[in-house]
């Protein structure tokens, strides 16, 4: 019982001694040798436990004494001893410990009472050794000693049995080392997962609880002492580090959905974590380009030309209503004084070394649509953002999808019974 200290062993007890008033001749008495006799009608050495731990000293069942007649007498009485029993939990569950009973006379001193060995065995026999499904006996060698007695001065034998014990490792690995390790690559895996996920948060919480089963389990297992197991040691760093995981991840999913329009990127950060940090992480850093320039970009296709996907034609009733958007582009853009200097062929967009912004054209004066202008209305032609492009797309969906519709339900039942009748 690591909790409370204290092991617990059945045992019989092989005491031998003589008593020469208790001899006899066989030949008188019939070829008897030998006769058993209960405890209680001879002399038995008080012999007890001094580490016990549960109150019981004795033997719990006294058995039979038997008497030979060359005055020798042997006594095997089971017993059930609680030992005390210091634990060192330094390596648990990789752990060997060592356990000691102390025998000896509870009133004879030592002068009155000698110990020996029975045939010299000075270790525990166990031919008879039932195996434990969490220990093994590793050794349990025995030993007499001399004590004496600080206050009184008498001099007592003990008797000592050493066990020594190893634990069988097999249960606690697989349950309990094997599923530590494994959170501690899940907590690692926490900042592989992308924030826009919206998961990281629960699965550094997750791992924090499975932690702190885990530190329950291991404190219910091993008793209160002074030394602190190395498996809790790593269960509590690996504790600590999850709150920095945590800690760190609230501050990355925070840095995550800031954009430029509420937030401004402070140096030290632009310096860490744009020029530093990739040289460590062989990343490279993606050449520096605008929001409003792609590396690629061409001048728009006439209208003869096939149309570009990616352009569109937005109509205008009044050019300064789209010109007034003119702060998003390039700073040196000349957009914004196009519509006020009244300049029709776009010569005032953004300059020659620039990238192409947009230029006025003509729309085809077909039906009004998405990226189509009415007869009279002027259009602006540009360059989108991906974003952007993908909206349109999805309103030209919707756009059609309506106008079907429409089209569908404005169908007079007339022509559909024509339509049944043919």
């Amino acid at each position: 019982d690591e909790v409370n200290q204290v092991m617990k062993t059945n045992v019989w007890l092989q005491i031998y001694w003589r008593d020469y008033q208790l001899g006899w001749d066989p030949a008188t008495y019939g070829n008897i040798d030998s006769i058993r006799i209960k405890p209680e009608k001879v002399w038995v050495p008080d012999f007890v436990l001094f580490n016990n731990a549960d109150g019981n000293y004795e033997v719990t069942y006294k058995s039979n004494c038997v008497l030979y007649h060359d005055s020798k007498i042997n006594w095997i009485p089971p017993a059930i001893y609680h030992s005390s029993c210091s634990i060192d939990v330094m390596y648990f569950p990789f752990d060997q410990q060592k356990c000691e009973m102390k025998f000896g006379s509870w009133t004879h001193k030592g002068n009155a009472l000698k110990y020996t060995f029975y045939l010299n065995m000075n270790k525990l026999d166990l031919t008879d050794y039932l195996k434990s499904g969490s220990w093994d006996i590793i050794d349990c060698p025995g030993k007499i000693v001399t004590i004496k007695d600080k206050v009184t001065g008498d001099v007592k034998e003990l008797i000592i049995f050493e066990f020594v014990l190893r634990r069988k490792t097999l249960f606690y690995t697989v349950n309990l080392i094997i599923p530590c390790v494994l959170i501690s690559f899940v907590s690692i895996c926490v900042f592989a997962l992308p924030a826009d996920a919206g998961e990281k948060i629960t699965l550094c919480i997750s791992v924090l609880l499975a932690l702190v089963v885990f530190l329950l389990l291991v404190s219910k297992i091993l008793p209160p002492s002074l030394t602190i197991p190395l498996i809790a040691k790593y269960l509590l760093f690996t504790f600590i580090m999850n709150l920095i995981a945590i800690f760190s991840t609230v501050v990355i999913i925070n840095r995550n959905y800031r954009t430029p329009r509420t937030h401004t990127m402070p140096h030290w950060i632009r310096v860490v974590f744009l020029r530093e940090l990739p040289r460590f992480l062989l990343i490279k850093r993606p050449e520096h380009m605008k929001r409003w320039q792609e590396k690629t970009l061409s001048p728009p296709p006439s209208f003869n030309s096939s149309p570009d996907p990616r352009r569109i034609a937005i109509p205008l009733p009044r050019r300064n209503e789209v010109l007034e958007l003119s702060e998003v582009h390039h700073p040196h853009c000349r957009l914004g004084s196009l519509g006020r200097k009244g300049d029709r062929n776009g010569s005032q967009g953004c300059s020659s070394g620039d990238t192409y912004i947009g230029r006025p054209a003509q729309v085809p004066d077909d039906n009004a649509g998405v990226g189509e202008a009415d007869d009279g209305n002027e259009s602006l032609e540009f360059k989108m953002t991906p974003e952007i492009h993908k909206t349109v797309e999805a309103v030209k969906f919707i756009y059609l999808h309506l106008k079907q519709e429409e089209e569908y339900e404005t169908v007079s039942p007339k022509t559909y019974k024509n339509k049944v009748y043919m």
